[in-house]
């Protein structure tokens, strides 16, 4: 009963406003789920150096996870995100769909560096970018 007096208030008679919450609701809804869709992606993989020795023996790997290192991704030249590696060379980062530069700002000048040094992030999705690091151990 409150609605109608409030609605009588507001709208004038044969207007075609029916007070509704399921269409509120439902404009939430669509709203929320598309913000979420353009702001939950990234990308996440891991990080090798590769090579992490300067002799390789036959039965080894030659590799070793990049462990609590630093990324960087570079956008139009701006940096917008950076991420640290976990123990065993993971990593994860949210960011904008999109083209990105990453760079490992520790390892600059000796080497190769960090390849591959161009990323597409999907739009809605987390991809799956493995990193090698070259620093120049030969």
């Amino acid at each position: 009963m409150h609605e109608t007096s409030v609605v009588a208030k507001v709208a004038r008679q044969g207007d075609d406003f029916v007070p509704d919450r399921r269409h509120t609701t439902a404009v939430f809804a669509l709203l929320t789920a598309g913000l979420l869709t353009l702001s939950s992606g990234g990308l996440h993989g891991t990080v090798v150096i590769d090579p992490a020795r300067p002799v390789c023996v036959a039965g080894q790997s030659c590799s070793a996870p990049d462990a609590n290192d630093l990324l960087a991704f570079w956008r139009s030249g701006r940096r917008v995100a950076q991420v640290r590696t976990d123990a065993s060379g993971r990593y994860r980062v949210s960011l904008a769909a999109g083209q990105y530069t990453v760079t490992s700002p520790r390892h600059g000048g000796i080497g190769r560096g960090l390849e591959p040094k161009h990323v597409a992030v999907p739009r809605g999705r987390y991809a799956r970018v493995n990193f090698t690091l070259d620093i120049g151990i030969r």
